[in-house]
């Protein structure tokens, strides 16, 4: 009871409410960026070939975007509808659009993840890949794709999480996320000797965890 009470957006200021909301969300968004930098930063230091290393991680960029897109159609489409039910009281209602939006970003998820092995090679190629930074890239987004599913709920789920009140339990998600993958990435790319492989797998756990 307490914590609906606290939850109640129809109760105190405006202001507080969307400055409440607003900040933790603005810290999760740019706590999100440190994965890609993270992964950069280590791969960078791969003894002879840190240069083809990155090229191939910058050609995964495209594809990332394309799966987090999906992840927001999902979260930033279901995080408001919930939110409305919500104030009017239908908790049904809102439960539904949340039941709804999970079952998506589990089912876009493995309808990307089989679409993008399957077409993995032409689509990187028509990012731009060459033969020497294609083997780079398709190492790292291959690996991405399989966990593509736990990616797409950390993201999209987050915004739901949000919409309900939980601001800071959406942050702390994120930033858990971000320090597993800083944890991971110099054992795996380095200790395990994987590579852009390891810098994979190290995101795809870290989204997993959070």
């Amino acid at each position: 009871m307490a914590e609906a009470v606290k939850n109640d957006f129809s109760k105190g200021g405006v202001g507080h409410a969307i400055f409440q909301m607003a900040v933790p969300t603005t810290i999760a968004q740019l706590v999100n960026l440190l994965y890609s930098v993270v992964d950069r930063v280590f791969i960078g230091h791969l003894p002879a070939s840190s240069s083809l290393a990155l090229t191939g991680l910058g050609l995964c960029l495209p594809v990332i975007s394309i799966v987090i897109a999906f992840a927001r159609l999902c979260g930033a489409g279901g995080g408001p509808l919930c939110g409305i039910f919500r104030g009017q009281g239908n908790l049904k209602r809102a439960q539904r659009a949340q039941g709804n939006s999970f079952a998506m970003l589990v089912v876009l998820g493995l309808a990307l993840t089989a679409v993008g092995e399957v077409f993995l090679q032409p689509i990187l190629f028509a990012f731009g890949a060459s033969a020497d930074t294609f083997g780079y890239a398709a190492a790292y987004a291959r690996i991405y794709l399989i966990g593509n599913v736990f990616v797409m709920i950390s993201l999209g789920m987050n915004s739901l999480i949000t919409a309900q009140g939980f601001g800071r339990t959406a942050m702390v998600t994120t930033m858990m996320g971000a320090a597993i993958n800083l944890a991971l990435d110099p054992i795996f790319i380095f200790g395990l000797d994987m590579g852009v492989e390891g810098a994979a797998l190290a995101t795809v756990i870290a989204q997993m965890c959070s």
